[in-house]
């Protein structure tokens, strides 16, 4: 095994700790069937929306939110490692508030100051990370606040 493979082994471990689980700050409805989906996908795909995945065709809900922060743990091992490369101990779990914008962009994500990991170089490197990610957009039309904890931990 060469020593690249053996570097990303507790990384890979990082990843397998992370918490898939997250809070919703206020109420919305589920999605409802009133839009019907009897076309509506040939009306958006032929529409100047900016969205081209298919999940900006499904609203922002928790279950989506959370499986779209899934997609972005490279981001949360990159900056993870850089971290723990500087304190090989580092643990604790990071809560994010993320501010989702009615376009599906991060207008904001505060790291609670309760977080048990409160690692100024982590930090930075997730603030940087989280201005690119983007989400499907609400239902509501509206900003709407989410919660993830992020579980962090040396492999």
């Amino acid at each position: 095994m060469s020593w690249t493979a053996r570097s990303l082994l507790p990384v890979l471990g990082l990843a397998l700790t992370l918490a898939p689980a997250c809070k919703k700050d206020s109420e919305s409805a589920p999605p409802t069937d009133e839009a019907g989906d009897s076309g509506d996908d040939a009306d958006d795909s032929a529409g100047g929306d900016d969205g081209s995945d298919a999940d900006a065709e499904e609203p922002l809900t928790q279950a989506v939110f959370e499986e779209q922060v899934q997609g972005y743990m490279d981001d949360v091992v990159d900056c993870y490692s850089q971290a723990s490369a500087e304190n090989a101990e580092l643990a604790g779990q990071i809560v994010v508030n993320f501010t989702i914008g009615a376009d599906g962009s991060v207008e904001s994500a505060v790291i609670d100051e309760g977080s048990s990991l409160n690692d100024e170089t982590m930090n930075t490197c997730l603030q940087g990370k989280f201005s690119g990610w983007t989400f499907a957009k609400p239902a509501s039309g509206e900003s709407t606040v989410l919660i993830f904890p992020f579980n962090l931990a040396p492999a």
